[in-house]
């Protein structure tokens, strides 16, 4: 079985797990890793290692149709914003190829992307989200009505990587925000990712002060719910989860099942839950694996192996499906010589 990891930057760990998930589940085959970056950590690291084009660049999908069809790739996943949607849009094509594809159908993408609309998607399933306002006439007005109070945070509908976000604590600098992100967004990858002007691209909304979670749920390919899991941040660095302490709390079990059981989409997708001391709010949906599944996995979980088993129509180890609470971990950094000769271009020149 061959496996393509794409978008794998500096993931070494996850490109570790899915190797050791290959013996474990007892099947011979490849890793293969792809990134645009030539001197991205994780290339180091996979059996078969591809540059590949910018995730916006429209050669990209040639290069990963490429590496499917060279290695004859039997599961994809893909671990970044820009090309989930891309992918999603060529899914009927992969699986022609034979790939099963652990990325949810671009109509679930669409949905999740869009920030703005976030409490309308998720009212039927009983979950909450901050108030938002699409433009600063709007908040403005809100504020007067006292629908809301400051702070509030200003950031992109689809925003990624925390481009164009910024906390805001009077009308003034809300004025200063809202333009700043319309800069932001024009020279970031978050243009292209969206029909949407950039003004209409930005959203403020309600900060929802207290205890921040991030939540898990992993879905079949015919999007079955299987499991969820919840991390507490303890501390965050780039945008990432940086420290952290596994935990079992049953409504965020409820929130994660809800919303698997209601996307119905295939693989693993992760959220942002903030919790102000009476409700849980979903802030952000990220329609792939998130950096803080590493925690999860040392805390005894093992999701490579279940996507490998459910790709081989294998069956799932319930323990797999589980990680034990209150686990405290942390993230550190590793250096990695790169090696060029161990890095192949997907597309030649």
């Amino acid at each position: 079985m061959n496996i393509l990891l794409t978008s794998t930057a500096r993931r070494i760990d996850l490109v570790n797990f899915f190797k050791d998930a290959l013996k474990k589940v007892g099947i011979d085959g490849k890793i293969i890793v792809a990134d645009p970056e030539y001197n991205a950590p994780s290339l180091q690291a996979g059996d078969e290692n591809y540059v590949i084009p910018e995730q916006t660049d429209t050669n990209y999908m040639d290069a990963i149709i490429e590496i499917c069809k060279k290695h004859e790739v039997d599961c994809l996943v893909p671990l970044n914003d820009w090309e989930v949607p891309e992918i999603s849009d060529h899914k009927k094509e992969l699986e022609k190829l034979g790939v099963s594809v652990f990325a949810p159908n671009s109509s679930i993408v669409e949905k999740v992307r869009d920030k703005g609309k976030y409490r309308e998607l998720l009212e039927p399933f009983n979950v909450k989200s901050p108030l938002s306002y699409f433009n600063a006439e709007d908040a403005k007005r809100a504020l007067e009505k006292q629908e809301v109070f400051f702070p509030l945070i200003v950031k992109p509908r689809n925003g990624s990587a925390s481009i164009g976000i910024e906390l805001i604590d009077n009308v003034e600098d809300m004025e200063f925000a809202y333009q700043h992100a319309i800069q932001e967004i024009k020279v970031s990858p978050l243009d292209g990712d969206t029909s949407r002007k950039p003004q209409d691209n930005i959203i403020i909304q309600e900060v929802i002060e207290g205890d921040k979670f991030s939540v898990d749920m992993f879905n079949d390919l015919n999007g079955h719910f299987l499991t969820s899991f919840a991390r507490k941040q303890l501390g965050m660095r780039g945008g990432d989860i940086d420290r952290c302490i596994t935990i079992n709390i049953p409504e965020l079990t409820d929130i994660a099942q809800q919303l698997g059981e209601g996307f119905g989409h295939a693989g693993y997708m992760n959220t942002d839950v903030y919790f102000n001391g009476k409700d849980y709010y979903v802030i952000d949906i990220n329609p792939r694996f998130g950096g803080g599944y590493a925690f999860t996995h040392l805390a005894g979980a093992d999701i490579p192996s279940a996507i490998i088993a459910l790709t081989a129509g294998k069956e799932i180890q319930e323990e797999w499906l589980h990680q034990k609470p209150n686990i405290e971990l942390a993230r550190h950094d590793i250096v990695v010589p790169i090696n060029k000769r161990k890095i192949m271009e997907a597309l030649e020149e």
